[in-house]
């Protein structure tokens, strides 16, 4: 299900979104076509309306595209995303919604559309591929972090904290009660286990907070901290189940093969993969692995090489590879 192309391939960027406009090059080498400012008075025809995601240009962006009746696309960073954190790489997969975007579940987002679709036989081949590429590669959004060299719990569960307010939370319907029941339900349902609460890699740069601090380890003697800077691959693989609000980690941890449980509802749940604390929208149904693997990281995003040149994710996940460090 390929996205509408607009007859010119233009895209328009409204003059409010400097931020935006200064990736220019970017936008146009993933999108394929040239990117151009929106002035009002000389409103740009037969152009898609550009903005990221949810924030202000995606805003500005429907209200432009809904007053001109032209077609607007949300922007968001890929889940294969790059090598460091955004605000040192640029992205190096994008995804493009012209219906919504996926972190958002009280509207439909293409993401949707995409997994409620049946795979042909060739597509559900390449997804086997594609999630053996994942565990093996062993890849996450971010990838520029060492692997965990010191020692883990012999039984342990992961509880995933996540960056205070992120927009995936707010529109994944998850707010801070959420952290709360999410970690006393591992502490229930795991009483043998260690409970890791892993902090986020933006905070642990500095950068932002999260909903967990030192605190948490008070709460029970099993509970543990850990705000190690590293990759999250060995954590995933040797944890016995992920909890998590709507943090991505879920999504590597069902490619990983790991029991999810989810106290949002992010994109990945809801399809009958993970344990949810949530009723699903009722748009979603049942999808398998496989849908999910191959609308997730090769129908709905966009990949390109550090030099601006169309790639795949095949050659992004070689880039990326702890094996083979870009």
């Amino acid at each position: 299900m390929p996205l509408p192309v607009s007859q010119s391939n233009v895209f328009a960027v409204s003059v409010a979104d400097r931020g935006l406009w200064r990736q220019k090059k970017l936008l146009e080498a993933f999108l394929g076509g040239p990117v151009v400012r929106d002035f009002a008075p000389l409103r740009a025809k037969n152009a898609v309306r550009i903005g990221w995601g949810r924030k202000a240009s995606g805003l500005r962006a429907e209200r432009i595209g809904m007053r001109a009746g032209q077609a607007v696309w949300r922007l968001e960073d890929g889940f294969l995303r790059s090598w460091n954190l955004g605000h040192v790489d640029p992205p190096l997969s994008l995804v493009v919604d012209d219906v919504g975007i996926y972190y958002d579940c009280h509207r439909p987002s293409r993401l949707e559309r995409l997994l409620s679709s049946p795979l042909a036989p060739e597509q559900s081949a390449q997804a086997v591929e594609i999630i053996r590429a994942w565990r093996n590669s062993r890849v996450s959004k971010y990838n520029f972090q060492p692997d965990y060299a010191g020692s883990l719990p012999e039984n342990f569960v992961l509880v995933v904290d996540q960056t205070l307010n992120d927009h995936s939370i707010r529109f994944g319907a998850g707010d801070g009660s959420s952290f709360e029941r999410m970690l006393k339900s591992a502490i229930r349902d795991y009483p043998g286990h260690t409970i890791l609460v892993k902090t986020h890699p933006d905070v642990m740069a500095g950068r932002k907070a999260g909903y967990f601090d030192a605190d948490v380890a008070k709460i029970s003697p099993r509970v543990r901290l850990f705000a190690e800077a590293v990759h999250p691959a060995r954590l995933i693989a040797e944890a016995d189940a992920i909890y998590t609000v709507t943090s991505q980690l879920g999504f590597e941890a069902l490619l990983w093969g790991k029991p999810v449980h989810t106290f949002g509802m992010p994109f990945y749940a809801g399809w009958g993969l993970t344990e949810d604390d949530q009723s699903p929208p009722t748009r979603r149904g049942r999808a398998t692995l496989e849908a999910l693997a191959h609308s997730a990281l090769i129908e709905y995003p966009l990949y390109c090489t550090p030099s601006g040149e169309p790639t795949t994710f095949w050659e992004t996940v070689h880039r990326l590879s702890r094996q083979s460090p870009a």
